[in-house]
């Protein structure tokens, strides 16, 4: 942490204790002793979800090299997190994409790292052509792949009997069938492309992470108040994605400043 500013390190050390302090404060009471499932989702599981995604985040803002290990903990525990959310679209491009995406994210920076550097990755920008395509692209593919995900997840209730939908409580409280699906679609269809972008390392990637991390913030408060017994894992989860926002703004900044056409 050398190089980094004093904004960066108060950013950063603030949003680990508030994941800290918030898995104390509600798994204390929240947890059920007598499970070692729920010892371990709730201390272990959920504040290292948060705390290796938010260091990753921060690291990817920088445009450091590094931030690919702490992905690989985050890709792990996140897609097992998002899972017992009910969010089965989320933990799957978690497991199943963006953790293979680790491996060819760190290769491609390491090819395309700035000159004389070990760790800062070369920042570039996209045209106004590829801006157009890609919007039209994230449009289509959210409502596709929301139909698809509203079919899962009525096997999901009606075949495995799980006890809680998400997608149902949404449809219940906003009286639109596919808002839940659509909603959970929107965030794997930005983090899809917003991934690809962040690979070849194009600033507009942060566009779609500051919406990625709106929608997860909404989707996460749903989390809690649809099933409250959740917040000892929950909360730090939703933390995790509030440290997403700012730093996602604060990322675009950055990488605007630091890229080239």
């Amino acid at each position: 942490m050398k190089n980094w500013t004093k904004f960066e390190k108060i950013w950063l050390i603030t949003f680990l204790i508030m994941v800290l302090g918030s898995t104390i404060y509600f798994s204390i009471t929240g947890t059920d002793y007598t499970s070692w499932h729920s010892v371990l989702l709730n201390w272990v599981i959920a504040p290292v979800s948060a705390i290796s995604g938010i260091l990753c985040v921060v690291l990817v803002a920088k445009g450091k090299l590094s931030n690919y290990a702490w992905g690989t903990v985050n890709c792990i525990t996140y897609g097992y997190v998002a899972y017992m959310s009910g969010y089965y679209g989320d933990s799957i491009i978690n497991i199943f994409y963006f953790l293979p995406f680790q491996l060819i994210g760190w290769l491609w920076w390491r090819k395309h790292l700035r000159p004389n550097s070990k760790e800062d990755v070369v920042m570039r920008k996209m045209s106004w052509k590829q801006i157009v395509v890609l919007t039209l692209g994230c449009v289509v593919a959210t409502f596709i792949i929301g139909i698809g995900l509203f079919k899962v997840d009525f096997w999901f209730v009606n075949v495995m009997k799980r006890n809680v939908s998400i997608y149902t409580y949404i449809e219940n409280v906003f009286h639109i069938p596919l808002l839940g699906p659509v909603f959970d679609a929107s965030t794997e269809v930005l983090q899809f492309v917003a991934q690809i972008l962040m690979t070849i390392a194009f600033a507009e990637q942060w566009v779609l992470w500051i919406l990625v991390n709106v929608l997860s913030i909404v989707m996460w408060i749903s989390v809690i108040i649809a099933e409250p017994t959740s917040i000892a894992w929950a909360m730090p989860t939703l933390i995790m994605w509030i440290a997403y926002f700012f730093n996602s703004l604060y990322g675009y900044i950055v990488w605007l400043k630091g890229s080239t056409e």
